[in-house]
């Protein structure tokens, strides 16, 4: 009864744990849901003390004695706290026990804790390894081990194994498998080479992929034009790192056709962009550039889209692109820079701080350093907060002047005071690493830890980066790769990075492991 019902337990937490549903799958999976461990209700009577005391005996003595399935059980309790004190150490002891000796589930449900660093080392390589060895019995592993053939960190990313392992376990059964067997065959992604499909797509060799679906990545769309338009696929991108107040707003709709909510929605989706959310901030300049629940303001979506791209916004720069590229957009910002308009003079800026200017090829109006620092700084004389932010990210960075960290933080201190939740997790990000007391330390901690919560990409990485170096936490591996993937899967080349960094760090010599990517 117990084994049967913490195995359930374990799948599903394997669901949450590794995020690997396709894009529609995602929305109504259990990673959107509050969840609890399958405990009884308080309701329920439990049996006597005395019987769960002589059961357990029981139970430690056939584990002791090398019982496969009493190591495998006593893990778990250890692991749930089930008639024990819940000791994460003890339960990956015993299910380690269970695995070196051959048991599927135990491999399986060990793979889970070497990848999240629980109770044992973070080693997703010894994940690799364990997975492989209870994939031939559990589909749930063959799911995952396509996955890992995707993201090219532990080993090189294949499309045709990737497929082949997702549509074995597909073949089985697995739910989670046939959505992702959609989104490859969808794409031509490493299926046969004599399958044809009713969509016509490039060849994998053709395609150009930089995010891909991984444990915890998505697939950037192949046509970015298509994806530019795609509200629904903005939706379900928001929806992937939403607090539980944007999930309620967002209405937790599968197949949207378009992004049009009540204002209590709009007003959710403002705070979530506030917080550092590139998703909602995305949300917000498409709905200023169509004129929903707002007036139609296409500077006002430029600034947005400029925000979630700074943020590493996977959608936001083909959404600019595409509004840039607009016959009447260029004349029109122009025309309201020669105003002095604030959210024009930031806009024109940023396109130029971003790199993006090639954008701007059709005006007559060249944006050079000199030009851009001017334009930005007349827009902080306006009050403008996004380019308080901005002109600090220069002095941080010694973009268009002289690098002044002093200043940069000078600069964001006055757009927190305007409001800016971005400039305070900035300054938080630095004073990780830069406070001189355990204090300062501790209470940047905090403002990250909070703006993770609320959906900040940023604070993700920053945090991410604390856990990886213990700087100001207790260094947990574990806990820094599930906040740099989940990053990550949001766009971040920064986390992406980090995550290779390290794989690489503990990579075996093993060749299987050497990351040459196949087409």
């Amino acid at each position: 009864m117990h084994s049967s019902l913490l195995k359930r337990w374990w799948r599903t937490s394997l669901v949450v744990l590794f995020s690997m549903f396709s894009a529609e799958a995602q929305v109504d999976s259990p990673i959107y849901k509050t969840y609890r461990p399958l405990v009884p209700s308080s309701l329920i009577r439990r049996s006597d003390v005395s019987t769960n005391v002589v059961q357990l005996f029981i139970l430690e003595r056939k584990a002791h004695a090398g019982d496969l399935e009493a190591q495998h059980e006593l893990g778990l309790r250890y692991l749930l706290g089930e008639g024990v004190l819940a000791d994460t150490a003890k339960g990956a002891f015993w299910i380690g026990k269970a695995a070196e000796r051959g048991l599927t589930e135990a491999q399986y449900n060990m793979a889970i804790l070497t990848f999240n660093g629980w109770g044992v080392e973070w080693n997703p390589f010894r994940t690799f390894e364990l997975l492989i060895k209870s994939a031939e019995k559990m589909p749930e592993a063959q799911h995952l081990l396509g996955m890992f053939y995707t993201e090219n960190l532990v080993v090189a990313r294949d499309w045709s194994k990737a497929y082949s392992w997702v549509k074995r376990a597909a073949d089985a059964g697995y739910q989670p498998s046939k959505e992702t067997v959609k989104d490859f065959e969808a794409r031509g992604l490493g299926l046969p080479k004599d399958t044809t499909h009713k969509r016509d797509v490039k060849s994998s060799s053709q395609q150009t992929y930089t995010g891909k679906l991984t444990l915890g990545f998505v697939f950037q769309d192949t046509e970015t034009d298509t994806a530019a338009h795609n509200d629904a696929t903005i939706l379900r991108d928001a929806l992937r790192e939403a607090t539980p107040q944007l999930r309620q707003a967002l209405g937790f709709v599968t197949s949207p056709t378009n992004l049009e909510w009540d204002s209590t929605s709009i007003r959710v989706i403002q705070s979530a962009a506030e917080e550092g959310s590139p998703e909602a901030l995305t949300i917000l300049g498409r709905n200023y550039e169509r004129g929903v629940l707002m007036p139609k303001d296409p500077i006002k979506a430029a600034v947005y889209y400029l925000r979630a791209t700074r943020l590493s916004s996977n959608r936001a720069p083909g959404l600019l692109a595409r509004l840039v590229q607009q016959d009447n957009f260029l004349p029109h910002l122009k025309t309201q820079v020669e105003r002095n308009d604030p959210d024009a003079l930031y806009v024109y800026a940023t396109l130029a701080g971003l790199r993006l200017d090639y954008l701007l090829s059709k005006t007559q109006f060249p944006i050079t350093e000199e030009k851009g620092l001017e334009l930005l700084q007349k827009a902080v004389e306006a009050r403008h907060v996004q380019a308080l932010v901005e002109l600090g990210l220069c002095y941080y960075a010694g973009r268009w002047v002289k690098e002044d960290r002093v200043k940069a933080v000078e600069l964001w201190n006055r757009a927190v005071a305007m409001g800016s939740k971005e400039a305070q997790l900035r300054i938080a990000a630095l004073q990780v690493q830069s406070a001189r007391d355990e204090y300062s330390r501790l209470a940047a901690i905090a403002v990250l830890e909070k703006g993770v919560q609320n959906g900040s990409l940023l604070a993700q990485v920053a945090l991410g980066y604390c856990y990886e170096n213990g700087i100001g936490v207790t260094r947990r591996w574990g806990e820094a790769a599930k906040l740099y993937r989940a990053a990550a899967q949001r766009g971040s080349k920064d986390a992406y990075a980090a995550l290779q960094r390290m794989h690489d760090a503990i990579r075996p010599t093993d060749p299987r492991y050497a990351l040459t990517e196949i087409p």
